[in-house]
């Protein structure tokens, strides 16, 4: 078979996402004689009709579509290929694409960054080092960030868009985690539920709970992702409590968060980090043996075989140095919170 021409996925890849060879040709800048020219050539090559072509539109076929999912990877290969070696060149520095939950991400990411400027150098050695001596080239580690809901870095990081994840639980079991991430957890929050003080004092069971049905009136603020942690928590205790929480507002803004509990328009769970020092918030601890909110490094999983082929490729080898490096220096920045 020849070799695959990217201009021709590229333009596969912008059909299948804008609809159309007309929006193609925008969305890449091209003509669209030159957005038909590639799509004709990589059809040839792989001997099959990749788009459909109707009045409404233009749509990947059957096959068209498996194409797609791999132009994806081939290209983001290709751009992150470039990325690195700017990278290499300019800062001797190999990026590690670290997602984060907003919450997490502005407490870690900051000390991360600052513990890395201070991590040695590592020196980077390939296997022809012994046969033909150059000096070492010194090299480290650059975070590449992505602040997202939970859901979404889980797809990120499961379609390689990302190496690292840092994410939150409230499921002790982690049932959510597919068997295609691992997870390590790096340490717990506890929860406190935050109301207005004009709600007066909310009673505690023998366990340290608050009475949940002394706010079944209340309008409760939950997260903008339908997956939230924190938000099934509650949800579960208000349940269990006798009433479904009443959702008044939808916001992963913690300090906006504390400003509508002020003003006595929300009720809400909130994790220890971003607890608000307001007098006119009353704070309730809750017990952490009934719930807490872990805070977990994920990763993908990888195979024994992929681990045997990165011995060999010093490109692989220096990406895993370098997330090894990320991995190492996120710990150390969340000692202080076990």
């Amino acid at each position: 078979m020849e070799t695959l021409d990217t201009k021709g996925l590229s333009a596969l890849r912008a059909i299948a996402e804008t609809g159309s060879v007309a929006a193609a040709a925008t969305t890449l800048g091209w003509s669209q004689p030159t957005v038909n020219h590639h799509l004709r050539n990589l059809e040839r090559t792989l001997g099959s009709t990749l788009i459909e072509r109707s009045p409404r539109g233009s749509h990947p076929t059957v096959v068209g579509n498996l194409v797609v999912s791999r132009a994806i990877e081939i290209l983001g290969l290709c751009d992150r290929l470039g990325d690195e070696v700017a990278l290499r060149r300019e800062a001797q520095a190999v990026p590690v694409r670290i997602g984060a939950v907003p919450t997490v991400g502005a407490r870690v990411i900051p000390k991360l960054h600052n513990q890395l400027q201070r991590r040695p150098r590592w020196q980077a050695h390939d296997e022809m080092a012994a046969v033909n001596p150059v000096p070492a080239e010194t090299t480290t580690a650059a975070l590449d960030v992505t602040m997202d809901e939970h859901a979404k870095l889980v797809a990120r990081l499961e379609a390689g868009d990302l190496d690292l994840a840092l994410l939150v639980s409230t499921d002790i079991d982690r049932t959510w985690i597919p068997s295609t991430l691992t997870a390590r957890h790096l340490y717990s929050e506890q929860l406190f539920l935050c109301v207005p003080k004009s709600v007066g004092p909310i009673a505690l069971d023998a366990h340290g709970m608050p009475d949940l049905t002394s706010l079944v009136s209340q309008t409760w603020a939950f997260s903008i992702d339908p997956g939230d942690a924190i938000d099934e928590v509650v949800r579960s205790f208000c349940v269990a409590a006798g009433f479904e929480p009443r959702v008044g507002m939808r916001m992963d803004d913690y300090a906006a968060i504390i400003r509508m509990i002020a003003a006595g328009l929300a009720v809400a769970v909130i994790p220890d980090s971003s607890v608000p020092e307001d007098p006119t918030v009353e704070i309730i601890p809750m017990p952490m043996d009934a719930c807490r909110r872990d805070v977990l490094l994920v990763s993908r999983a990888r195979a024994e075989s992929s681990k045997k082929v990165s011995r060999h490729d010093p490109i692989v080898a220096a990406h895993n140095a370098a997330i090894a490096e990320v991995v190492a220096d996120v710990g150390v920045v969340t000692a202080q919170w076990r």
